[in-house]
C-alpha cells in the first residue's frame, strides 16, 4: 500500500480541521492537549505552518501532518514535521519518500520529525539520528 501526502491550502486545513484535530491528538503528549491543539490550530490557519494530509491508495485518510520551517543562523533551513497515525507506523513511511523530495523543493537542508519515542527505531534505517531529548515538567500553580 502507498501513501499519498498532499499539503493542504489555509482554506483546505481550516475545512479539514475537525478531522485532523482528532489524529492529531493522538501524539500530542501535553498535560493540556487542548491548549496545545488551540496554539497548532492558530499556526496553521494564520499560514505559519503547513497542514498535510495523508492518504491510502484508495483516498482513506491514514495521517495527518504539521510542518513548520524554520532557519537556524539565517543559513540552515530545518522543516520540522510532527507525526501522527492512527493505524500504525508502515503506512506513514511510505510517505518519507515524498517527504524528502518536497524539502529538496524547497531548498530545505534537514528534516527534523517530531514524535514519540517508537519513531526513533523505525526511522534510523531512512537515515535519521536522534538530536536532541525533550523534557518536559507540568507546572502546578495551585502550589504558588
Amino acid at each position: 500500500m502507498n501513501t499519498i501526502i498532499n499539503e493542504l491550502s489555509q482554506v483546505d486545513a481550516m475545512v479539514a480541521w475537525p478531522e485532523a484535530e482528532v489524529y492529531l491528538r493522538q501524539a500530542v503528549t501535553d498535560d493540556n492537549p487542548d491548549n496545545y491543539l488551540q496554539q497548532v490550530q492558530a499556526f496553521i490557519f494564520s499560514g505559519l505552518h503547513r497542514l498535510w494530509h495523508l492518504v491510502d491508495d484508495e483516498g482513506k485518510t491514514v495521517a495527518y501532518a504539521v510542518t513548520n520551517t524554520y532557519s537556524n543562523d539565517g543559513i540552515i533551513r530545518v522543516a520540522q514535521l510532527y507525526l501522527t497515525t492512527s493505524t500504525g507506523m508502515q503506512e506513514l513511511l511510505s510517505a518519507i519518500d515524498q517527504v524528502y523530495v518536497l524539502a529538496i523543493q524547497r531548498k530545505v537542508d534537514y528534516i527534523e520529525i517530531i514524535g514519540r519515542k517508537g519513531w526513533e527505531k523505525v526511522l534510523r534505517p531512512y537515515g535519521f539520528t536522534h538530536n536532541h531529548t525533550s523534557l518536559i515538567k507540568r507546572i502546578n500553580r495551585e502550589l504558588h
